[in-house]
């Protein structure tokens, strides 16, 4: 259950970063997710297509308005020149409350839990314990390449994701983005450990005879319970520098990239209003 509730990540982001198909089929990409990690009965098929569908529904009709209302609000600030610092980190809350929405949804439905037999509860924390391993595997293999290469990696991937809403980078703007990136704490590896104390805690309490549905309720909403306090000092630090690195990039916008900007808004404002309408009925 903790990898449906990460897979329905798609369901908040999706809307801004693909096409209107992609939305339209996020249930179905939902259902294989979690048919990655358990072998579900028909009966337990049909609640979790139910289930997610509901869902997708309810996510459509309820959330992506609130979406295309912050973006607005965010597009017309950038359009008038009147963004403050202050917003750009108020945005990212903003998002983390919209994610606590979803959270709080996928408990309140979270009754195919109930349904999993012991065996299937066992496979299910198996085959999160090997998504685990083969991430610390990968982790490891990552370690062998140069700090500066794996920089210069996270630099251009960046750097792609911003040329594609600014356009061409300034000099100015690919300094930034340089200092950003080598300023930025490294957060894999206490992810990493974060993910596996929660799965610990998920197996005992799946596990345990009967459910402990309490515990997992609160797994569920407030994962963040489980970080270490230097991986919160870190999580913190690293949203603080976003948060100035984006304002210097807000700051440092040519009349054409601001253009670009508000262009790219409104294309996701589209493409929020399409979906809006699709789901309507």
């Amino acid at each position: 259950m903790y990898r449906l509730t990460g897979v329905l990540t798609v369901l908040i982001f999706i809307a801004g970063c693909t096409a209107n198909i992609g939305y339209q089929f996020a249930d179905t990409l939902v259902e294989w997710k979690v048919k990655d990690y358990v072998d579900l009965n028909g009966e337990q098929q049909e609640l979790l297509s139910e289930k997610v569908d509901e869902l997708h529904q309810w996510h459509a009709q309820t959330q992506l308005p609130l979406y295309r209302k912050e973006l607005k609000a965010l597009r017309d600030k950038v359009e008038e020149k009147s963004l403050t610092q202050n917003d750009i980190g108020d945005f990212e809350d903003t998002l983390w409350a919209f994610w606590e929405n979803v959270l709080i949804k996928i408990e309140s439905e979270a009754d195919l839990l109930a349904t999993l037999s012991v065996k299937q509860r066992q496979q299910l924390v198996s085959r999160l314990e090997e998504a685990q391993e083969e991430r610390y595997q990968r982790l490891e293999e990552d370690k062998e390449q140069s700090d500066i290469l794996r920089r210069l990696d996270r630099i251009s991937e960046v750097e792609e994701d911003l040329e594609d809403i600014f356009g061409d980078l300034t000099t100015e703007q690919d300094k930034l983005l340089r200092s950003w990136v080598s300023d930025s704490p490294r957060l894999r590896e206490p992810w990493l450990s974060y993910r596996a104390s929660w799965i610990t805690e998920f197996e005992k309490a799946l596990l345990k005879q009967p459910v402990d549905e309490e515990r997992l309720s609160s797994l569920i909403l407030d994962p963040k319970q489980l970080r270490s306090e230097s991986f919160q000092q870190k999580s913190e630090e690293s949203s603080e520098l976003r948060n100035k690195f984006l304002w210097d990039m807000y700051q440092s916008l040519t009349q054409e990239q601001r253009k670009n900007v508000i262009k790219k808004a409104d294309e996701y404002i589209d493409l929020l209003d399409s979906l809006i309408e699709d789901f309507s009925d």
